[in-house]
């Protein structure tokens, strides 16, 4: 190991990732102007895939969209650091007056998705390109990234694991943009930063028949307005109220006619508890405030939850590579503690059930904080100075996750 790792390298890869600023600026706008739902994501596959490529990495062959990629170092085949990246949209309208505005109807990359995928891209090329200094220091790992799809089904996680992508991986880490810190600022946290989060959809069903003679019919819309009202009410107050939980119903859709009553209205939401065991307790008591309604109003119902994540939890070892790397690349004061996790969910905690991983949350916000959008708005944006930062973060503590005394360490954990 020379005596100069990793200083050298970083100063090399740093130099390489502030260059190319202007061109992730560029990449991340045509990902921006194409997004890409959950399981479509082949335009966005092939532009990554085809850099990566170029670069000279191995491309590992995946059932659908996503990339996952190969960087040896030498270090043992059983021996692997990884970064993942998510590279999905979500299905909201874009509605900011910008240059790089979508261009498909809908869809948005309102999640900072583009800026992850960019991030992580830029750092397999910087690294591929210093290879041969790599190798040289005889690095305990060798390096994946993983271009991970369908994060906002909370699939694409699972998927990954299922072919193989963390087989071998001591160490996994991501970033996450947050609009609500400054560039320039990185939070970090062992343990739980997000929560228990899953969809739900709740379909109640009655008889429709003509507007003039509800007598007539079994009318959901009065049912379904019930359900809504009782859940808010009564869901908060199945488990212990010092502990966060949210329920939020985020579409109520039925029929479409003035003068018809429908068959059936739908209910769509999500839940999040701090807890798993409360996860439990509040879908109890949805279920028994949904089937008092439909008896009451003489309506069926059917609920299902399409999608679910637990909790993360973020690993002590790999989160200390996180902080190691802000603190080189960040002013004293851009490196923050979290307090509370979030009630916001997120599939890397997937990953996190099978090996150690880490996720931070980066800033991506400018200017005052009233004037700024939260994640999932029609007018979120990013500060694209954040993505050099991101970048140089991600492959310091890459490139700290090679040297041998961080090898010692996660094998004595």
């Amino acid at each position: 190991m020379r005596s100069d790792f990793p200083d050298a390298l970083q100063e090399d890869v740093d130099a390489a990732l502030v260059g190319a600023h202007e061109e992730m600026v560029t990449f991340r706008r045509d990902l921006h102007a194409h997004p890409e739902l959950a399981g479509e994501e082949h335009r966005t596959t092939d532009q990554i895939a085809n850099r990566l490529q170029k670069a000279g990495l191995v491309l590992r062959d995946l059932p659908g969209t996503g990339v996952v990629a190969d960087l040896l170092t030498g270090a043992p085949d059983d021996r692997w650091l990884a970064l993942r990246a998510d590279i999905d949209c979500v299905p909201v309208a874009d509605e900011k007056d910008v240059p790089w505005r979508s261009t498909r109807d809908g869809r948005c990359h309102a999640c900072g998705h583009d800026a992850h995928a960019t991030m992580v891209l830029f750092v397999a090329e910087a690294l591929a390109r210093q290879r041969a200094g790599i190798e040289a220091s005889k690095p305990a790992a060798n390096l994946r990234f993983l271009f991970q799809p369908a994060e906002e089904t909370a699939t694409g996680a699972v998927e990954l694991i299922e072919a193989g992508a963390v087989t071998d991986v001591q160490d996994l880490l991501a970033l996450h943009c947050d609009p609500f810190l400054d560039v320039g600022q990185v939070a970090i946290r062992t343990g739980p930063i997000t929560s228990n989060m899953r969809t739900f959809k709740i379909t109640i069903t009655g008889e429709g028949g003509h507007s003039a003679r509800p007598h007539d019919v079994i009318d959901p819309v009065p049912a379904a307005t019930n359900v809504v009202s009782m859940l808010y009410q009564l869901a908060p107050r199945s488990m212990d109220s010092r502990y966060p939980m949210c329920l939020t119903v985020t579409s109520i859709t039925a029929g479409q006619a003035f003068n018809a009553i429908p068959g059936e209205a739908v209910i769509c939401g999500t839940l999040r508890t701090g807890r798993a065991a409360d996860d439990k307790r509040v879908r109890h008591a949805m279920e028994r405030c949904i089937d008092g309604v439909c008896q009451a109003t003489g309506c069926e119902f059917e609920i299902e939850y399409p999608y679910a994540t637990p909790a993360t939890n973020n690993h002590e070892t790999c989160t200390a590579l996180i902080e190691q790397s802000a603190r080189r690349v960040l002013d004293p004061d851009g490196l923050l503690r979290m307090g509370l996790p979030s009630l916001g969910g997120e599939d890397f905690a997937y990953y996190q059930q099978v090996v150690p991983a880490a996720m931070a949350k980066i800033g991506t916000g400018s200017g005052p904080l009233e004037d700024r959008r939260p994640l999932h708005s029609p007018l979120f944006d990013i500060d694209e100075s954040a993505l050099p930062l991101g970048a140089r973060l991600l492959a310091g503590a890459a490139i700290l996750g090679l040297g041998p005394s961080h090898e010692a360490e996660n094998h004595h954990n």
